[in-house]
């Protein structure tokens, strides 16, 4: 929100509770003469913050001081791990910190550490009237347009004061809007709980964004995990039932009723889901931290020790026991005490043979629909690096600049002019990849008025293509006479994207014509055409973008290097930028490692979905193996004689795995289905997606068969080489 929204609203609304507060991600802190660190997760909020959020629920939340310090300018509250990091055991109130070698703030107050389980953390919390254009480049933070991390929080009493609010902040707009494109804008509020849930501001969260259908997607792979496994047991254990037919004949002879067996086979699922839950316990502490690794999240175990959660878990434990011992149980108590002692061994009904064969089914759908899932999204992570991105990554750093000072970039510049590892140096907002552009409004004469466009905007200096290898199609770069300029563009450099939607079809076509930016109103001449390059991930597709020689706006240096000399340069580049910004502290990273983040959801998402395939093929092969030794337990006579009629090897393979394979036919057929429609709604997330394959289905399929084969024809190919004459002694 602009930084003015929180007062607006004030006035506005009379008795209203709004603060407004400012969120820094990083920042350059110094304590006295100690060496400058780097803060993350700091705060500027005004003297309504504890009044609108509610930290109250912490007991003992103020350790020293009170909120009264964010009435004044220049204040700092600390969470007790900041008091600790940077005073140790001395009394830091009274102490002074320099914000980002800017202002020298007096620690005002202690409070307890913010729980991690917040959409708003922090370390430092600092006084709003200490907030100052500094902090912004110079940008006026009292300007409607300016906005830059700063939030707006509004405590209301119901929904009829939420309407009341938006309709307030629409008055706002039409007054303070300052052209017709910021009078449609709209500003509505959202509810706090929702922050985390919601991907549509996921970009303006200040802790992260979970969005519910991921989460959804983790708690049905873990329930199908489950009924696989519950699956397993009913058909192990209803096939188990008819060899144990004569014990149950024999306990009912002795006077056991049905229901009296029912509940004990019932209660030995329920020992047995016990037992396992203990065990599961146990693995889910001790694997914990490999799960955060995973999902890149810090959950801790005293998290999960909550009643809620296990509630939770003594319910799961019923139902599954239910679920997987229920039907067995049943079968058990039903059986006739006469017909189960005439024979060891019974054989099962006709309804009992479909259960078991549709349970596999159902298994073996979900393990092959899983392992489709997980070939289309390492393929479409595949699709992803190899790419164009219009521009060239590879041995490119970016490495940060404090102030946008000339006299110190070019003595940056000078001290890495002769080092023969350093290709070239270009000063800007940000790589083509990174998140440091903007987006402004945009309007030509060839565009309609009636309509919004918006052009994102790279500032960048004369080596900006050459640094970055992006190509120029139509027209020239920049002279360096244009990039002298302090606070003003008289050119711009448009891509491909921009030209076609000015309605040109040949790029040269657009060079010499006018575009005027919403950045300071300039109209710029466009002198030059590049070839389309990414600016963003591949979810979204390529946009207008325009590039102009700023210095006002150079936070950033992108540094080619000799990939065969990365180390050494590495260090004498931090050298350099030491010498030149010796009161900050330096960051650089690789432009390769920005691209990697942006896809690591994908990431995330493909290594979930091959462990849940390993582990649900696992679980099949178990059940499998079971089915298949009570099958041939069941027909052994029977293979025996075939033996001895002349049947071969192969013959009684095939005729113990057929039924088998063709269930797991069935089941390709089922999850071939359900997994297309799933992942043609996941690849449409992506503006740039590969084409779902035939082959695709093919590969998944011929790799279930292939286990299942395998693990059948184990148990097969043992039964079919066995001796006949064991088999067939005993009739």
């Amino acid at each position: 929100m602009p930084y003015t929204v929180g007062c607006l609203l004030r006035n506005e609304l009379p008795g209203i509770q709004a603060t407004e507060v400012h969120y820094v991600k990083e920042m350059n802190i110094k304590v006295g003469t100690e060496t400058p660190v780097n803060e993350k997760n700091i705060l500027f909020a005004d003297s309504l913050f504890f009044k609108v959020l509610d930290f109250g629920k912490i007991k003992n939340f103020w350790l020293r001081g009170s909120a009264a310090v964010l009435n004044d300018p220049r204040k700092i509250i600390l969470t007790q791990s900041a008091a600790k990091k940077y005073f140790g055991n001395e009394d830091p109130i009274g102490k002074l910190i320099k914000l980002d070698n800017k202002v020298d703030a007096e620690v005002g107050a202690v409070i307890k550490d913010i729980p991690a389980a917040t959409h708003l953390p922090f370390n430092m919390l600092i006084s709003f009237s200490t907030f100052s254009k500094e902090f912004l480049g110079g940008l006026d933070i009292d300007q409607w347009g300016v906005r830059s991390h700063g939030y707006c929080y509004v405590k209301v009493k119901d929904v009829a004061a939420i309407n009341e609010a938006e309709h307030a902040l629409h008055a706002i707009i039409l007054r303070n809007a300052e052209d017709d494109n910021d009078k449609k804008e709209k500003m509505y509020l959202q509810n706090l709980s929702a922050i985390h849930f919601d991907p549509l501001f996921e970009n303006s969260n200040p802790s992260y964004t979970v969005s519910s259908r991921y989460l959804n997607m983790l708690l049905i792979l873990g329930l199908f995990i489950i009924v696989i496994a519950c699956i397993n047991y009913m058909n192990l254990s209803t096939s188990l039932a008819f060899s144990k037919s004569k014990e149950v004949g024999i306990r009912k002879t002795i006077g056991a009723s049905a229901t009296q067996l029912f509940f004990y086979y019932l209660a030995e699922t329920f020992v047995l889901t016990t037992i396992a839950a203990v065990a599961g316990i146990f693995l889910s502490a001790a694997f914990l931290s490999a799960i955060n690794q995973l999902l890149d999240k810090s959950i801790s175990l005293s998290q999960l020790l909550n009643i809620k959660y296990i509630l939770c878990g003594v319910a799961l434990l019923i139902l599954v026991s239910l679920l997987s011992g229920g039907y067995p149980a049943l079968i058990l108590s039903r059986f006739n005490p006469i017909t189960s002692l005439k024979s060891q061994f019974a054989l099962p009904g006709k309804f009992s043979t479909l259960l078991r064969r549709g349970l596999v089914v159902l298994q073996f759908t979900t393990s092959i629909a899983l392992i489709i899932c997980t070939i289309i999204i390492a393929r479409q992570r595949q699709f992803f690096s190899n790419q164009s991105l219009g521009f060239n990554k590879e041995a490119v750093i970016e490495v940060g600049l404090p102030v946008p000072d000339s006299a110190k970039r070019e003595l940056f510049r000078n001290l890495l002019r002769n080092q023969g590892a350093v290709k070239n140096i270009s000063f800007c907002l940000g790589a083509p990849i990174s998140d440091n552009g903007f987006n402004t409004t945009m309007q030509t004469d060839e565009l309609s008025v009636k309509n919004d466009y918006s052009i994102r905007m790279i500032p960048c200096d004369i080596n900006y293509l050459e640094t970055y290898k992006v190509k120029l199609v139509a027209g020239r770069w920049f002279f360096a006479s244009e990039e002298n300029l302090k606070d003003s563009a008289n050119a711009i450099v448009v891509n491909e994207t921009l030209t076609k939607t000015l309605g040109y079809k040949n790029p040269s076509d657009a060079i010499g014509k006018k575009i005027m930016i919403g950045l300071n109103d300039f109209k710029l001449p466009i002198i030059g055409v590049t070839q389309d390059f990414n600016t963003t991930s591949f979810h979204k597709s390529i946009s207008p973008v325009g590039l102009i020689p700023f210095p006002f706006f150079y936070f950033a240096a992108g540094i080619r290097i000799d990939p065969a000399a990365v180390k050494p340069t590495l260090a004498t580049i931090e050298s350099a930028w030491k010498k030149v910004y010796p009161d900050y502290v330096y960051n650089f990273h690789f432009i390769d490692e920005t691209l990697a983040k942006k896809y690591e959801q994908e990431t995330k998402d493909y290594n979930l979905f091959k462990a849940f395939s390993i582990i649900s093929i696992f679980i099949c092969c178990i059940g499998l193996w079971g089915l298949i030794s009570f099958v041939v337990a069941g027909k052994t006579k029977e293979i025996g004689i075939r033996k001895v009629l002349g049947a071969s090897v192969p013959g009684i393979v095939v005729l113990l795995s057929k039924d088998f394979l063709q269930l797991i036919l069935i089941a390709l057929i089922i999850a071939s289905a359900i997994a297309w429609y799933a992942m043609s709604k996941w690849l449409q997330e992506f503006a740039y997606r590969i084409d779902i394959s035939w082959w695709v289905f093919a590969l998944a399929g011929s790799l279930a068969l292939l286990i299942a084969f395998a693990t059948v024809s184990f148990q097969a190919i043992k039964a079919a080489i066995a001796n006949p004459v064991k088999s067939l002694r005993t009739e």
